[in-house]
């Protein structure tokens, strides 16, 4: 089945100033799909934008529908946002009920949280407070406090950083085992995750003061000259 996320016209001001300027985009899945720009670029603005959690003038649709149209509550069953600071997003006193909130608040069976907490590795965590976890930790507890509801729309901010191997190998294989079902959508600074998983990418949308300035092919991700207009390390630059 079909699942569209659509930005029309879309402009954010924050604090005065316009962060995003006539956002014009539209994602369709199932696929993957990396939104690729400098820090300040507007890659998260426009991410929590598309999740219905910062006020906006244009259009937003999900699946043809206003996202205005939707209930807190069906908005958080459709559209799953991974926060880049992971403690942005923790409330709970241990890891257990954070991951299990969503879940509950949400009226959706706990069958999906233990298989999330071993995909990730964090059982040994659920009886930590979130907020005493390291970067990795808290990182891989933010992601699985999010997709454990199962969301077909998934947006990932940053998820790579302050992640290991393992951290990065599961985000890796999460990608590639959900590609199929679900509309994930990456915001990164760091082009080294879109190289990774180019055979399975749709578009990668190069954004800039703002702007969505072009769309380029998986393959372009190798184009030194391209990433360096958008201020983003070139991925030869991590080989030489």
């Amino acid at each position: 089945m079909s699942i569209t996320l659509e930005a029309k016209g879309v402009n954010v001001k924050l604090n005065g100033k316009l962060i995003l300027k006539d956002i014009t985009v539209n994602f369709t899945g199932p696929s993957l799909f990396f939104i690729l720009g400098a820090n300040g670029s507007g890659k998260s603005t426009l991410l929590r934008t598309l999740a219905g959690l910062i006020p906006f003038e244009g259009e937003i649709l999900i699946n043809g529908r206003n996202i205005s149209d939707y209930s807190r509550k069906e908005l958080a069953r459709t559209v799953g946002y991974v926060w880049q600071n992971p403690l942005y997003g923790f409330f709970e006193e241990s890891v257990e009920r954070e991951i299990k909130f969503i879940l509950k608040n949400l009226d959706l069976p706990l069958e999906n949280f233990h298989d999330i907490v071993q995909f990730f590795r964090i059982q040994h965590l659920l009886h930590r407070s979130p907020f005493t976890l390291s970067g990795g930790e808290a990182k891989r507890v933010s992601i699985s406090s999010v997709i454990v509801a199962d969301q077909p729309i998934i947006l990932f901010d940053e998820p790579e950083a302050e992640m290991d191997l393992h951290g990065i190998s599961s985000i890796v294989e999460y990608i590639r085992r959900n590609v199929d079902q679900k509309l994930i959508i990456v915001a990164t600074h760091n082009p080294l995750l879109a190289y990774k998983l180019g055979e399975i990418i749709d578009r990668i949308f190069l954004i800039k003061d703002g702007h969505i300035i072009r769309a380029i092919s998986p393959e372009d991700i190798k184009n030194s000259e391209l990433l360096r207009s958008i201020s983003v390390v070139p991925v030869e630059w991590w080989f030489t």
